[in-house]
């Protein structure tokens, strides 16, 4: 073929001239829309009456073929995947049987939820205010005159001229101590019913553990005081051989508090 501009040989099919960049076919360039094809006639709707007729089959289609189970592993831990793919949602039912035979016996077993045994200061601080604020005013006079009981007890009781100060709980307040605990927990067990037998019993024993508690503080004053002169193991100064110290004290006041507070809450009952 020859291009029309330059006379030079070009390609039958070309239709620029690789040449002179010149337009030998116009119609590869042709930009206007084709008519689009017909429309496919619509399917009439089926009467009634006419059962519609099945699809037949495509020919050459293959048909599924459904892929053979792979068989459990034998031994003994196929017992135990079996009884895992049962549980849904469980992870050892998604695990590969092979996996499943090589992963050690410990880790084939869930994890079991351990609870915190610990107390939470915050909780239990939380659960005494809360067993406070339930009390009644003379339950309270009671409580916090068991508390100051108990605490009298980390205090001096006794001052002495070889020993110096003895601790409450180092001898003389042991028992005071123990009753105030034996009260304390009897006004527990009142406040919340825990315990199924005639609450006046439960108000006896709280007044006799108390009252138990400040006579053995009163003894301990009486067994403190020794005026004797004696000399001082620090200095020249005489002093007495025994006297009664602080904590004794305060235990006799709280006494007298939690003795008040347990007629008062009895007079309120009645």
């Amino acid at each position: 073929m020859q291009c029309p501009s330059c006379n030079e040989e070009i390609d039958d099919g070309a239709a620029i001239c690789p040449q002179c960049d010149a337009v030998v076919d116009p119609s590869a360039f042709d930009d206007s829309p084709r008519p689009s094809k017909p429309a496919a006639p619509k399917r009439p709707a089926t009467k009634s009456g006419v059962k519609p007729v099945a699809k037949r089959p495509v020919s050459g289609a293959k048909k599924a073929v459904a892929k053979p189970k792979r068989p459990a592993p034998k031994g003994d831990s196929e017992e135990p995947l079996a009884k895992a793919g049962n549980a849904a949602g469980d992870w050892r039912s998604k695990v590969d049987p092979d996996d499943w035979n090589q992963m050690p016996a410990s880790q084939r077993e869930p994890a079991k939820f351990q609870a915190d045994k610990g107390i939470d200061p915050d909780d239990f601080i939380g659960g005494i205010r809360l067993f406070v604020d339930s009390l009644s005013a003379g339950d309270k006079l009671s409580f916090f005159g068991c508390v100051a009981t108990l605490l009298s007890c980390f205090f001096p009781w006794k001052e002495t001229v070889v020993d110096g100060d003895v601790l409450g709980l180092a001898g003389p307040g042991l028992v005071t101590f123990l009753m105030g605990c034996l009260t304390l927990v009897v006004l527990t067990l009142r406040v919340n019913k825990s315990l199924k037998v005639n609450e006046l019993l439960l108000w006896a024993a709280q007044l006799g553990t108390l009252s138990m508690g400040v006579l053995w503080a009163l003894v301990s004053i009486t067994q403190s005081w020794n005026p004797t002169l004696a000399r001082s193991m620090e200095g020249n100064q005489e002093v007495w051989v025994s006297k009664p110290s602080f904590g004794v004290i305060l235990a006799v006041l709280a006494g007298g508090l939690t003795g008040f507070g347990t007629v008062l809450g009895l007079k309120g009952k009645n």
